[in-house]
């Protein structure tokens, strides 16, 4: 949130949240009360327990966030509904996670992200505000919520609380607020501003930083500045009936053709499958397995797959031995680590002795792949020589 937040919490941004410089983090709410009327507002659980941020359902399978809350990937973190989690309540596994073009970390401009779940969530999504706002929104209240701390290092979050606080100036990408009484503070961030308009209440806000005592002031993502160019074409790119047979997906309602299955090599990556009971009943890049219509490993964007640009792999890393060769999908890796690639991969040297990157493993005997093998390979090679003279005829006496 606001000013500083302590340095700890810039751990915790490289996980999950970061707010305001130079010390980042996730914000909860002061001087609130417990909060069970606003179902759709989540928490963002990493996968030890801990509270990373908030969020809002604004769409069955979406939730909007804070840009920071993502930083890095989601591994293993999954968004929660109900009123404590300690108390349980309902869980959706991320699928993906999108955050919004122009974000700074520096500056925290452009500071949403919209996260889509595998599971609906099981309340009715919060409405967006459409308004464009001006200088009357200064002077309003609106209820700040999240599952954040009543103050930083209180060690309370995980309940959802709900609190008030009043808009004292507008920016051209957020606007700042004053509590009164409350603020968002630790695990806070991306969590709603819930302003009335009319008989609604409309998310108009997301938390994005504010002050390390968690007492000044909290300064919120501008919902409007960016509905038209990043959250509506967001929503409509992952809505139910976007995906085809074969395509990627994040969930079942996604696909027009059938289930939407992990691929079997890769669990941050799913593809549109339909029944089948012969190969000729799926697409030709596609094999039919008892589940369906499936790729056949490495599935597209796996370690191991086919890539012409980092985008086109789930690591994010497309090697190329070599210029005009077709690249590979992999992950950069320490040579001497016992567990530094997949079972099948091997961690090779690019040929500089500085990048080592996960490569498939030779698949049978003393074949030897073109790169070096740092991890033993010369060792390796000399075993599979003096198994070759073993193996020799040798000539009768």
């Amino acid at each position: 949130m606001g000013a500083s937040w302590p340095p700890l919490l810039l751990l915790l941004a490289l996980s999950a949240c970061a707010p305001e410089l130079p010390g980042l983090g996730s914000q909860a709410i002061t001087n609130g009360a417990p909060d069970a009327a606003d179902p759709s507002v989540v928490a963002i659980v990493g996968p030890t327990g801990i509270i990373g941020c908030s969020g809002t359902l604004i769409a069955p399978h979406s939730v909007l966030t804070a840009a920071h809350c993502r930083i890095g990937r989601y591994d293993g973190d999954r968004v929660f509904f109900g009123a404590s989690v300690q108390a349980g309540g309902m869980f959706a596994d991320i699928t993906d996670a999108v955050s919004q073009p122009g974000f700074d970390l520096a500056s925290f401009q452009n500071d949403l992200a919209i996260l889509t779940l595998r599971q609906p969530g099981p309340s009715a999504p919060i409405a967006l505000d459409s308004r464009m706002l001006d200088a009357s929104l200064v002077g309003q209240s609106f209820d700040a919520v999240g599952f954040g701390e009543t103050a930083p290092g209180a060690g309370d979050a995980g309940q959802k609380r709900i609190g008030t606080a009043t808009v004292s100036a507008l920016g051209a990408n957020d606007f700042t607020a004053l509590p009164m009484p409350s603020q968002p503070c630790e695990s806070d961030s991306g969590g709603p501003a819930l302003f009335t308009v009319g008989a609604n209440r409309y998310v108009t806000g997301v938390v994005s930083h504010g002050d390390s005592g968690c007492a000044d002031h909290a300064v919120y993502a501008r919902i409007d500045v960016g509905l038209s160019a990043f959250i509506e074409p967001t929503l409509t790119a992952t809505a139910p009936g976007t995906a085809q047979l074969g395509d990627r997906c994040d969930y079942d309602e996604q696909c027009t053709s059938g289930p939407c299955l992990v691929a079997a090599d890769e669990p941050k990556i799913s593809f549109c499958s339909a029944p089948c009971l012969r190969a000729s009943d799926c697409p030709a890049k596609m094999t039919c397995a008892p589940d369906g219509c499936r790729y056949p490993t490495p599935s597209p964007g796996a370690l191991g797959a086919a890539c012409a640009q980092p985008s086109d792999c789930v690591s994010g890393t497309c090697y190329v031995k070599k210029a005009g060769a077709v690249g590979v999908c992999t992950e950069r890796c320490i040579a001497l680590s016992a567990q530094a690639c997949p079972s099948g991969f091997t961690c090779e040297d690019s040929g500089g002795g500085v990048d080592f990157y996960c490569l498939r493993a030779p698949t049978s005997g003393c074949a030897m792949s073109g790169a070096a093998h740092p991890s033993g390979g010369a060792i390796w090679l000399l075993f599979c020589l003096f198994g070759l003279a073993l193996a020799r005829p040798r000539r009768a006496a």
